[in-house]
């Protein structure tokens, strides 16, 4: 299991030792009893802030630190029919528990929102979600693009919620330093065909372009086919070549 992602994370140290410390007591509880299915055993944990922040960064650390598979579902997929909508998440969670992994919903927005009386297909939507949700005693993971007004009931499931601002500067130089770390040497070039020593020594003027945490990643990917394709070591100057 890759422990570093979770170490590479962007997120401040509390936040760190509070997922880790809701993580290994879940797992603890599961092994010491046996439990009976039931509700309110689950561990819910949401993400919310705009996109490519590290929610999904997040949601796949947890899922190595907890040594479980994640098993993905990208909720505007799923439908909006309440009762398909019901069977698909009865059988997501299921799977969940079958597999013992780490469920994610990502983009999960139409599930959190607050009912209101203007829209009823939304508030039984909603309703279908919460519903479902009572009967989960695994690891749920919940990101959200919106920073809205999230359903009261909502409020009272989650174990934690954490939300991720837009990357500043000090932020986006830690992630590229990540990246000279061994966070993203990876790949069939290696690290010995990786200028390592430079890219870090250049981060922080990398760090300055207003990128998130995603564009930063496909910033590094496709320096690293360039490299590959001029048969060269990765540094700076394929990273200049994509402004």
């Amino acid at each position: 299991w890759n422990k570093y992602a979770f170490k590479s994370l962007t997120i401040n140290q509390e936040s760190k030792d509070l997922i880790k410390a809701l993580i290994r007591n879940k797992i603890a509880a599961d092994k010491a009893t046996d439990m009976v299915a039931g509700k309110g055993n689950g561990l819910i944990i949401l993400l919310h802030g705009g996109p490519g922040t590290g929610k999904t960064l997040t949601a796949e650390s947890v899922a190595e630190i907890a040594e479980k598979p994640l098993y993905r579902v990208t909720c505007g997929d799923i439908g909006t029919e309440p009762r398909e909508v019901e069977k698909y998440l009865q059988q997501v969670f299921r799977l969940g528990k079958i597999w013992d992994c780490v469920v994610l919903l990502d983009e999960a927005d139409v599930f959190l929102e607050q009912r209101s009386f203007a829209d009823l297909p939304r508030n039984a939507l909603v309703s279908v979600f919460l519903r479902t949700l009572e009967y989960y005693d695994g690891i749920l993971i919940l990101t959200s693009n919106r920073v809205g007004t999230f359903d009261e009931t909502f409020k009272s499931r989650i174990q934690l919620a954490l939300h991720y601002e837009n990357l500043k500067e000090l932020q986006g130089w830690q992630i590229w330093k990540n990246f000279e770390g061994g966070g993203g040497s990876g790949g069939s070039e290696g690290k010995e065909r990786i200028d390592a020593r430079a890219i870090l020594a250049n981060s922080g003027d990398l760090a300055k372009h207003e990128m998130n945490g995603r564009q930063i990643r496909n910033a590094i990917t496709m320096a690293r086919q360039l490299a590959l394709f001029k048969n060269k070591r990765l540094s700076v100057k394929q990273f200049g070549a994509l402004d």
